[in-house]
């Protein structure tokens, strides 16, 4: 049996390299390779790997009659009576919301001052006082935050007759 230990390492040329081996060979230096939907960020002694995209969005059961919602998340409305989901606060450009209704209850988007979410060529009131509600068990919504922390936009629709636009 042959043993090979790094103990004369060479310097390290750039931030977030690491020893990698391979087998039958000497290990080298090197960086990761970011694949889909994933980034990395290499720093002075640190690696930072992080889901982007559609690949890191996790899903909420929400058995509750309420949810304060948060950037690039799904959630599952799964309650016997109607389920209020909030608008974050805080979105940036370019997140997403996912609700997909499952419990008899439905659900109903509500907004925060200054707030507002477009349905085709409809939209909510806007601020405190707008919402968009399911009309049916099953519907669904995508939304896109499209101006950071105050305009959605929907992708995707309800599979109902229509949303209840407020």
């Amino acid at each position: 049996m042959t043993t090979n230990n790094v103990t004369n390492t060479p310097e390290l040329t750039a931030n977030g390299q690491l020893i990698i081996g391979s087998s039958g060979v000497n290990p080298v230096a090197a960086t990761l390779t970011a694949g889909t939907n994933i980034s990395i960020t290499n720093g002075a002694g640190t690696i930072t790997i992080a889901a982007t995209g559609l690949a890191g969005i996790g899903w909420v059961n929400v058995t509750s009659g309420s949810q304060a919602l948060v950037a690039d998340t799904g959630y599952v409305a799964d309650f016997g009576t109607l389920v209020t989901f909030t608008l974050p606060a805080t979105a940036a450009f370019g997140t997403f919301i996912y609700i997909q209704g499952f419990g008899a209850g439905g659900w109903t988007i509500a907004q925060n001052s200054g707030q507002q979410i477009f349905v085709g060529n409809h939209s909510t009131t806007l601020g405190a006082t707008g919402t968009l509600s399911s009309t049916n068990q099953y519907d669904s919504i995508t939304l896109l935050c499209v101006t950071a922390n105050t305009n959605w936009t929907a992708l995707g629709g309800p599979q109902s007759a229509g949303l209840t636009i407020v």
